[in-house]
């Protein structure tokens, strides 16, 4: 991308929207979203909260404090499922939560975890 184009799109996001490189404002979700349950592999209890997020903040996850962005550079070889990881810190089995979230294009969303980290 070049200078002009760079600059013209840091001009016009704000911190309530954001405009991608496609040209399209960037979304997030409207309100949190909760859900608690057993987990897949381990059968323990864990609860997800979705959080709306800022625009440019992406989607991340909180696990005992630690923000893991869902990013590939985050990823841990893992067998049976996707592991996010940040300082020792790990979050399982995200790759079903991450489809639907980029399904819905929603590109900016605060992603809490409790109990369990899968």
């Amino acid at each position: 991308m070049n200078h002009l184009k760079q600059t013209l799109l840091r001009a016009a996001s704000s911190s309530s929207i954001s405009w991608k490189p496609t040209g399209k404002l960037q979304q997030t979700i409207s309100s949190e979203i909760s859900k608690s349950g057993k987990t897949l592999h381990s059968g323990d209890t864990s609860t997800v909260r979705l959080h709306p997020a800022l625009a440019g903040e992406g989607r991340y996850f909180v696990f005992n404090g630690t923000e893991i962005p869902a990013s590939i550079d985050f990823t841990k070889e893992s067998p049976l499922c996707t592991t996010l990881s940040r300082n020792g810190v790990r979050v399982r089995t995200v790759e079903h939560l991450l489809s639907a979230l980029e399904a819905l294009n929603v590109d900016n969303c605060r992603i809490e975890v409790t109990g369990a980290d899968e």
